[in-house]
């Protein structure tokens, strides 16, 4: 059925190009370095500015629980570049196929913040429009903050950059973990966080005998995207433990190889299933949603459940308000190590949303232009205002004041477009202690690695790669039929031996394909 619809929705967005794009491009640019994208090769004429009070943008971006149109921030932001707004999400779930669809429709937004795999979607299918004479028109602030590397995730071979990178500001952040009831652990007998493999399952087996059916013993998969949107459907803290930490890897001789192909992947199915079997999983992990483990955890239905630091934000206050239990009660369970050592979690430096603009949005320059506005005012509009919203420390850190920083500028985060990287990495922990409960979790799991096991964290090798022509095409329906798969097995319609027929299927489905083009990228980058 998925392929059956990505065929459709591929095919009407090729009638949409044809028929009002200008026959764009088809293929995909591959790579380039920043000081080739100064020259456009669009031969294209600059669209003039409209200005601030003569034009109207539309900006879509990920999925919140709130409405962009009537937060604070979007007053704020419409009095520091004087542009009117209207602010459109796309939904929790199927995010991917519905930002397809609408580009595919002929949607006229202006500005699309993505993720980098819809991203690699977009341009794969022709739909962004170039943006080099663009930023050297109206945003000459925005090609000042980004380094060489994050232009070079956003460009091709053409010498064009085809969408403005927020790179990810914290470089080894455990973004997602485990957080657990420590008062029913207690009762259970539990006095220790789990830090192996083989702790956790005793954990898990030990909760299951005490409480029966009482309880779901463990529930997932947090399937919101955390970096680089890697929304899995099996906890990466757990995945460290046999050493998998990407859905592509790179072994010591420098060869590439996807996920399925680990040593230790039968073993991570295997240990993934006997918990299912034993009744220590959500018996409705295949089709839980991030909503629906919030929901189980915070109402008292779970003792364990997959989160990340807005996970928390969400699951804590509810849980002190409704259940009468405050922060000594709650437990972070960090990446896990396997029986002899191992554990692997990948670093969390790369691109972590794009903000592209459509060949469709009639307003390019207006669009670029804001964004270069909000730039220039990036400390106002992300952290507020000193002895107000926030303070500088002994260290020069910046400390919030709340709670009126998280009041009013504690979803700046969702508007953002563009950062001066160097200046946002220093401006971003602030962000973290908005939220006690984000707090918590990031101290116990985040702060707690980079100080106790430094060793774990694994370099992506492919986090600033520019975009090429076959994983672009490719990856996002392979990472999701990997998912499918594995979410199959722990529901009990398919198995391990079903393996040689998946990995024929992603064969042809074009993992041969992109598998040569990462290793022929890797070679030429670090050879």
């Amino acid at each position: 059925m998925k392929k059956a619809l990505s065929i459709l929705l591929t095919a009407a967005f090729l009638l949409t190009c044809l028929a009002g794009c200008g026959g764009a491009e088809s293929s995909v640019p591959t790579s380039t370095d920043k000081s080739e994208t100064s020259q456009s090769t669009t031969n294209v004429a600059i669209p003039p500015l409209k200005g601030p009070g003569k034009v109207t943008l539309k900006r879509m971006s990920f999925n919140v629980a709130w409405d962009p149109n009537t937060d604070i921030m979007a007053e704020v932001i419409k009095e520091s570049t004087g542009y009117d707004v209207e602010y459109y999400t796309l939904p929790a779930e199927n995010a991917d196929e519905k930002l397809v669809m609408e580009v595919a429709g002929g949607a006229d937004y202006d500005i699309v913040k993505c993720s980098p795999n819809q991203f690699q979607t977009l341009l794969s299918q022709g739909a962004l429009m170039p943006l080099n004479d663009l930023l050297d028109a109206y945003g000459q602030d925005i090609l000042k903050g980004v380094s060489e590397d994050s232009w070079r995730a956003v460009s091709g071979e053409d010498g064009n950059i085809y969408g403005i990178p927020c790179k990810y500001p914290y470089a080894q952040e455990v973004a997602a973990f485990m957080v657990c009831r420590m008062d029913l652990m207690q009762a259970a007998g539990i006095e220790k966080i789990p830090t192996t493999i083989d702790e956790f399952y005793d954990c898990l087996v030990q909760l299951k005998k005490y409480y029966g059916d009482e309880y779901i013993i463990f529930s997932g998969p947090f399937r919101e995207a955390t970096e680089g949107n890697e929304n899995w459907v099996f906890p990466k803290a757990l995945a460290s433990a046999f050493g998998i930490y990407n859905d592509w890897m790179v072994d010591d001789e420098g060869n590439v190889y996807y996920m399925t192909e680990h040593e230790n992947f039968g073993k991570m199915i295997e240990f993934l299933s006997k918990c299912q079997q034993e009744g220590l999983l959500d018996p409705d992990w295949a089709v839980n949603t991030t909503s629906t483990v919030n929901e189980k955890f915070s109402g008292g239905k779970a003792i364990i459940a997959t989160t990340s630091r807005t996970g928390l934000q969400v699951t804590t206050p509810a849980m002190i308000e409704t259940l009468g239990i405050d922060y000594d009660d709650l437990g972070y369970i960090n990446v896990l190590k396997g029986a002899d050592g191992t554990c692997k979690f990948m670093r969390t430096e790369a691109i972590n949303h794009v903000a592209v603009i459509l060949r469709s949005s009639p307003n390019a320059a207006d669009a670029i232009n804001w964004i270069n506005l909000k730039q220039k005012d990036q400390l106002f509009l992300n952290v507020g205002v000193e002895g107000t919203h926030f303070n500088y420390d002994d260290s020069g850190s910046i400390a919030p004041i709340n709670p009126i920083f998280a009041d009013e500028r504690g979803n700046s985060y969702w508007y953002l477009d563009s950062i001066n990287e160097k200046d946002y990495a220093l401006q971003w922990p602030s962000r973290i202690r908005k939220s006690d409960a984000q707090w918590a979790g990031f101290e116990a799991t985040t702060i707690y690695a980079n100080e106790n096991m430094p060793e774990i964290f694994v370099e992506n090798s492919f986090a600033f790669k520019p975009a090429t022509e076959n994983y672009s095409k490719y990856n996002t329906a392979l990472f999701n039929n990997l998912s499918d798969y594995i979410l199959q097995i722990m529901a009990g319609v398919k198995t391990l031996d079903d393996l040689p027929t998946f990995q024929s299927d992603w064969s042809a489905a074009g993992g041969d394909a992109v598998r040569d083009e990462l290793q022929a990228w890797y070679d030429s980058f670090y050879g």
